[in-house]
């Protein structure tokens, strides 16, 4: 890192930057069966921070491979809270919703990033 990249560096992370984020979530493939003797019923639990958004409402009966098209929006400050947890979960009335999968996406690597 030169000289200039690393003084607009420091000068990004002390001063706080309100940011919008879209996060665009289309479908899954190959989704693990957490019922017994069919697919799961997945839907998608997105939190950043303290602000947690599910589509539980809209869950997928009996779907391997959903096709969701959903667009999860936050308002954010950088530097700040920056991990998106994004969760697969599969719906169940009776015993309670399990995960079938998770990932995080480190927003700030991306905001403070030139490639990005």
């Amino acid at each position: 890192m030169d000289v200039e990249q690393e003084s607009f560096l420091k000068r990004q992370l002390l001063t706080k930057q309100s940011a919008y984020i879209n996060l665009y979530i289309l479908n899954a493939s190959q989704l693990a069966s957490r019922d017994i003797g069919s697919a799961s019923d997945p839907y998608i639990e997105v939190t950043l921070g303290n602000k947690v958004k599910s589509t539980v409402d809209r869950y997928k009966n009996d779907e391997e491979n959903p096709d969701f098209y959903e667009v999860f929006s936050f308002n954010s400050e950088f530097p700040g809270c920056s991990i998106v947890n994004i969760k697969i979960m599969d719906f169940d009335d009776l015993f309670g919703d399990d995960m079938v999968g998770e990932t995080n996406i480190d927003l700030e690597d991306r905001f403070f990033s030139h490639e990005w």
